[in-house]
This record gives C-alpha cells, structure tokens and sequence, in this order.
C-alpha cells in the first residue's frame, strides 16, 4: 500500500510539472494552515497531486482546482468531519469562486482527482509511519544526550524533529523514490543525529523500522545534505529543540 503513491518504481524525475512542484506545495501547505488541517492532511494531498501531474499532463488552468480538489479529498479521509473545509470557504480562501468555479464545478473537479487516482485515496505519507514509530518509542533509557543523561523533554524534541524533517522533505521530489518507511526510518535517524543522541541507531529500532542502519545511510545522507543546503548557518552544529518548535 505505501508503494501507491510514492517508491523507487513510481519516481518520475522527469515529469514537466516539477520545476513548478515547489510553488505548488507551499500553496497547498498555507491552504492546509488556514483550513486549521492536520499536517498529515496536507502531506496526503500533495501525494495525491503527484500521482496525478506525474503520469498525466494537466493543463496549467486547472492546476489549482486539482491542488484543492486534493486537499478536499484528503481531509474527508484524514480529519473529523466536522473539520472538513466546506467547499464555498474553499472556494472563497482560494479565490476559485473568482475564477468563476461553484460548488457544481469543484464537485466535478474532485471526481476528476478520485477518476485519476482509481478511487485509490488510502496515500502512506512517511509522516504517518513517523507518528506510528514515536508512538512506540524513540528514545532509551540507556541512551545518552550530548554525553549527558536523557532529560524528560527529549521524546518530545525527537518529535518535533522528526516533524520538522518530514515537512522539509516533503519539499523536494526527490525524496519520493524512496518507500515512506524507508523516509521515515531515515528521519527517524536525522532526528536522533540532531540531537546529538547515542548510540545513532539501536537494535530496538532495527525491529520497530525493519532497516539497519546501513540500510538507511544512503537515504540519511540525502535527507542531511539537502538540509544543509536549506539550511547553511546549521551546517556545522545541531540545530536547536527551540529551532524547530514552529
């Protein structure tokens, strides 16, 4: 199931949309924000998005209803449903009603998306295997943090890390040809590296995750350095519990 939307076998480096795909992923994460979604919400609808301008050319004018219609669709299976946008708010927020676009219309639009995707809208972003890998546990009473006992708070910056990396990553196509589990170990290991915690990887989490620590390395590397790139000043030091709070 989490090889649907994003894996080694689906990746499209070419597809013509991405030099645009950054733009468009920022649009659809400030929608996410003023609609008050959860953070998976969005992830799952810029999956869904991807699916569909990688294997179909979708003209430029239709870009921003598909990019809503997505963020609907994924709230319906994400949220309550007492959270889920109305479509004349989504309308009115995303300025479609000036476009001209009514509720009749962004109802064809969703079934446009729901056509492109097979009905198939159950998306695996590595932000949902990261919350089922916290909720398991990713920090030991035996480990070490700077060289100095663990706090109680540190759980906690392990998650916000890991939040932090999962947005981060959700930036850049690139990291879609990797399997979300294999992502989300990745963070995992970026979060506890971040924090300077020791040992990097343990056998606890070899079982939780199902990869070694040679397994991921490659994927780490990539997750690190495009973080470097983004962010230079850090590229030398950890980057602060305090850093990543927002």
């Amino acid at each position: 199931r989490e090889a649907d939307f994003a894996s080694p076998s689906t990746y499209t480096p070419n597809a013509t949309y991405l030099p645009y795909r950054r733009y468009l992923v920022d649009w659809m994460s400030d929608v996410g924000e003023q609609c008050r979604l959860h953070n998976t919400t969005v992830h799952c609808a810029i999956l869904y998005l991807d699916k569909i301008f990688r294997s179909h050319d979708i003209p430029r004018s239709q870009w921003k209803l598909f990019a809503t219609s997505c963020i609907s669709i994924a709230s319906k299976s994400e949220e309550a449903e007492e959270h889920c946008p109305p479509i004349p708010d989504l309308l009115h927020l995303t300025k479609l009603s000036n476009a001209g676009i009514n509720p009749i219309d962004f109802r064809d639009g969703e079934f446009e998306v729901l056509r492109h995707l097979g009905w198939r809208i159950r998306a695996v972003p590595a932000l949902h295997i990261i919350g089922y890998f916290l909720s398991k546990g990713s920090a030991f009473i035996d480990d070490t943090w700077q060289g100095r006992e663990l706090i109680e708070k540190i759980p906690r910056y392990i998650k916000k890390y890991a939040e932090f990396f999962c947005n981060l990553t959700l930036q850049e196509y690139a990291f879609q040809q990797y399997l979300p589990s294999h992502l989300a170990s990745a963070i995992l290991l970026a979060s506890r590296v971040a924090l300077q915690i020791e040992p990097r990887w343990r056998p606890e989490l070899v079982r939780l995750t199902g990869y070694s620590e040679d397994d991921i390395m490659g994927v780490f590397q990539h997750v690190w350095t495009y973080y470097e790139e983004q962010f230079p000043d850090h590229g030398s030091r950890s980057i602060s519990p305090r850093s990543v709070a927002h």
